[in-house]
């Protein structure tokens, strides 16, 4: 796996984010939604899960999860050098490096 964007540049991953923020935040206000009208049609389809990048160890001073094991949620962000990993919501900083 590859350092920092996990293999996507910023100059390609900072804008989808963008445009995800950009698109739900149209979706929380009230009325029709034209971007909707682009969307891709998929059928027969069922909810799935798949493999995402992400933390695991002994977490301590997460705001809502007590402290002990635990895994992160999606990594966009890992810093090696700088000990420090970013999911969508929080940083977190791996004192003792990766395993």
């Amino acid at each position: 796996m590859n350092d920092k964007w996990l293999g996507t540049p910023p100059s390609v991953i900072l804008p989808r984010l963008r445009s995800l923020l950009a698109d739900l935040e149209q979706l929380s206000l009230p009325g029709d939604h034209p971007a909707l009208d682009d969307a891709v049609i998929i059928r027969n389809c069922v909810l799935a899960s798949r493999a995402v990048p992400c933390l695991m160890g002994l977490m301590s001073g997460h705001p809502t999860i007590k402290d002990g094991p635990g895994i992160t949620s999606e990594l966009f962000y890992l810093d090696q050098k700088r000990r420090l990993g970013r999911t969508l919501s929080r940083w977190y900083q791996f004192d003792e490096g990766l395993i």
